[in-house]
């Protein structure tokens, strides 16, 4: 008898261990959509779920006839900074049962800190992403707890086809992610530095031009260069001036030739 509950006790703990590893196999590979349910009795679930929830969320209104003060959408800063997935997943059996390392906690905000200072001294901002070789510009950034930086629709489209959360470089598994704006800050300081630049030699190039043309330079040739310059610039206007002055006199009236004779013999006449 002994031998016997001995046996079958040994059998359930390979059923249990079985099923454990079995289901943490499925959390781990995100397989989750091809458990045996019925899909159309989950999206029943979903629904009544939903329904609950929203009977839940439903308060009472008392109409008082004051007016109310209709308060205006709060701007939130757009720089900042959070994390993707603060809650954990839930533990498998066999994380439970010890057969695998629980995942880790969410990391705290010091922690998130010294990650982000290794990703600075690493200078993965400055980088183009990993994944699409561009670089990060204006679009949304994410931060992994392993101190990776990549584009955030590079990352999903990632774990879209990889069914599975593991960092493209460091294949760490169960990663944590933070959005991050390290990026567009250094884009907009590489945009306005450019822009200051132009600015800068626009100004100094026209600064310079106004230079050569009313201070004459000291070398023997440039200086007679110059001032033959300014000779021909000066008689150029002032052909220009005396042509223009000329358009505009008004011309002698002149008869036609029928009216001439007649004109001559009139002035006879007197």
């Amino acid at each position: 008898m002994l031998q016997r509950k001995g046996h079958s006790s040994k059998q359930d703990n390979l059923a249990v261990t079985a099923v454990a590893l079995q289901d943490h196999i499925l959390h781990d590979l995100q397989l989750r959509n091809l458990s045996i349910a019925d899909p159309s009795k989950t999206k029943a679930q979903q629904r009544d779920t939903r329904s609950k929830s929203l009977k839940r969320n439903t308060k009472a209104v008392v109409d008082t006839g004051l007016k109310t003060t209709v308060q205006g959408p709060k701007v939130e800063d757009p720089e900042k900074e959070y994390v993707l997935d603060p809650k954990p997943p839930p533990l498998t059996l066999a994380q439970k049962l010890g057969l695998f390392e629980p995942p880790p906690l969410p990391l705290s905000s010091e922690e998130w800190e010294k990650v982000k200072q290794r990703s600075i001294t690493q200078g993965d901002s400055t980088q183009p992403c990993p994944i699409c070789k561009e670089e990060f510009e204006l679009r949304p950034q994410v931060l992994l707890s392993c101190s990776h930086v990549f584009h955030r629709a590079c990352l999903q489209a990632f774990e879209k086809f990889a069914n599975k959360k593991t960092c493209p470089l460091c294949r760490k598994n169960q990663y944590q992610t933070r959005v991050i704006h390290d990026g567009a800050r250094l884009f907009k300081v590489k945009c306005a530095t450019r822009i200051q630049a132009s600015w800068r030699g626009h100004v100094v190039r026209k600064w310079y031009r106004d230079l050569r043309r009313t201070v004459p330079p000291t070398d023997a040739k440039l200086r007679r260069k110059f001032f033959e310059g300014k000779q021909f610039s000066i008689i150029e206007a002032h052909t220009e001036g005396t042509d223009f002055a000329q358009r505009k006199e008004p011309a002698e009236p002149r008869l036609p030739p029928q009216l001439r004779p007649h004109a001559l013999w009139g002035s006879r006449r007197v």
